[in-house]
């Protein structure tokens, strides 16, 4: 490798950290007290958050009991903490999306079956109409 590819190499990824802290910097700016403050109307929030401090909490206290230092303990109710909440999120997160799936195709499915009434309809009131003319 040339010391110009190294170069190419380099000024590619400050490229790409740069963006990165650009888009770091927008969310952060675009953050406000009331996203906090309305935390728990998002779905799936909520109970996630829920399901990880009481996780982290029973982690970390019974690794407390295991080692007796504050330092694991709290490494391992931190760490528990976030990953049950990434996963009940994610898990609450695709279960609603199927249940969303499900509701669209059944929605749909009503829908035609009303347009096929409305039409079996219109065609029997056709029907009665040229049977009324002759």
């Amino acid at each position: 490798m040339s010391s110009s590819d190294k170069n190419i190499s380099i000024d590619s990824q400050s490229n790409e950290s740069t963006t990165k802290e650009k888009r770091f910097s927008i969310v952060l700016k675009n953050l406000s007290l009331n996203d906090f403050k309305n935390i728990g109307k998002i779905p799936c929030a909520r109970k996630s958050f829920l399901y990880g401090i009481g996780g982290g909490t029973t982690i970390g206290a019974l690794r407390f009991l295991q080692k007796g230092s504050v330092l694991s303990a709290s490494n391992w109710a931190v760490g528990s903490f976030c990953m049950i909440s990434i996963g009940t999120w994610e898990y609450c997160r695709i279960k609603r999306q199927l249940q969303n799936d499900k509701l669209k195709i059944v929605v749909e499915q009503i829908n035609e079956l009303n347009r096929k009434k409305a039409q079996a309809k219109a065609t029997e009131k056709a029907k009665q109409v040229d049977t009324n003319i002759t």
